[in-house]
């Protein structure tokens, strides 16, 4: 018998003293990692606010096991914001103008829209039923061998699915818990439902980003810290569907779902500071050349990791386009200023790692 065969359903509820605590933490660290964020430029924000929403879409996709070019996804974002009426031509336009229109989170959460970003997520593609309820019966298995399947869940048949969804997209209106407990029962209840013949991940991910968005966007991608635990997220989907007699306890899911939150707030915290780090870094070195400036921006842009890796003479002549004796008459100069500082490694694997001010 599957969950939404009991009497508990669709009561999705959870044990408020088993999440308190993780509620509290993530309450508590949206605030300040939202006031810190503030800090920063407009461009700063804006390339915060770019990076989230590129990595969201990437990282949805990869959750599936699809998978999306980043630069495409991130060149159509910004396409998407100068010329939102625009008709999509390409289907990182589509997927785009989706993340966005979730991100937004204009106006109520309603089957009209669940159907748009349907069509948009399968923009250029053949489907069936795209763009409306799934007409036909489905199972949720693990295994690639037809007839040898694992099967993990029977969503309800496709005839009770236009009620299900009429009933769901009420009580979401309703719904006036806080917001991450909210979006935890509201993406555990649509994904029970599976009312589209594909894409349901991706469309219930783009949800919570909706529901969430309706008071203030998260400052990350949820979709990344999914992806860091696909394997746990699967689970805590099918421990969140416990009947309890009248009820289904979620709780499984809610504690889950609230612990990639603040995995979430640990990642643009990182971010925000890394970002703080960079601007300070270049104010204490304003002489540098403007050849070696280019190369140590190019390091800041590629990231965290990439900067802590330093570089040696053959990246910095490829960025830099010089030669390598050039390039290591940079690096030394750098070196003497104080800028960058030499490695332990020797002769032609020599590197060197940027002076970053606490």
């Amino acid at each position: 018998m599957e969950i939404w065969q009991t009497p508990s359903w669709p009561k999705f509820e959870h044990d408020a003293s088993a999440t308190e605590e993780a509620l509290a933490v993530f309450s508590r660290r949206i605030g300040a990692i939202q006031g810190l964020q503030a800090g920063l430029t407009p461009a700063e924000r804006q390339e915060i606010f770019l990076r989230a929403v590129t990595n969201e879409a990437v990282s949805s996709f990869a959750i599936e096991g699809a998978a999306l070019r980043a630069e495409e996804i991130q060149a159509s974002v910004v396409a998407s914001l100068a010329h939102r009426s625009a008709e999509p031509q390409r289907r990182s336009d589509a997927i785009a103008e989706l993340m966005l229109d979730a991100r937004e989170g204009q106006g109520a959460l309603d089957a009209e829209r669940l159907f748009f970003w349907h069509e948009l997520l399968f923009h250029g593609i053949e489907l069936e039923d795209k763009g409306r309820w799934r007409t036909f019966p489905m199972i949720i298995a693990k295994g690639a061998t037809v007839g040898k399947e694992d099967v993990l869940y029977t969503p309800p048949p496709e005839d009770q699915v236009p009620a299900m969804m009429a009933e769901f997209l009420a009580a979401l209106e309703g719904d006036e818990r806080p917001i991450p407990i909210k979006a935890a029962l509201a993406h555990l209840w649509f994904e029970s439902v599976h009312p589209f013949s594909d894409g349901n991940g991706r469309i219930g991910r783009a949800l919570v980003e909706h529901i969430f968005a309706r008071d203030e966007a998260l400052p990350f991608s949820l979709s990344r810290q999914i992806e860091a635990d696909k394997q746990g997220y699967y689970e805590a989907l099918q421990a969140g569907r416990k009947a309890d007699g009248d009820r289904i306890d979620a709780t499984a899911f809610v504690l889950w779902f609230l612990q990639r939150l603040i995995a979430g707030i640990d990642a643009a915290e990182e971010e925000a500071r890394f970002l703080v780090r960079r601007n300070a870094f270049f104010v204490m070195h304003q002489d540098i050349s403007e050849r070696a400036e280019t190369v140590l921006r190019r390091l800041f842009k590629e990231g965290p990791k990439r900067v802590g890796e330093g570089i040696s003479a053959a990246p910095y002549a490829r960025i830099a386009k010089v030669s390598a004796a050039t390039a290591s008459r940079d690096l030394a100069e750098l070196e003497e200023r104080g800028v960058i500082i030499r490695g332990p490694e020797g002769g032609r694997s020599t590197r060197y790692y940027l002076n970053l001010p606490e």
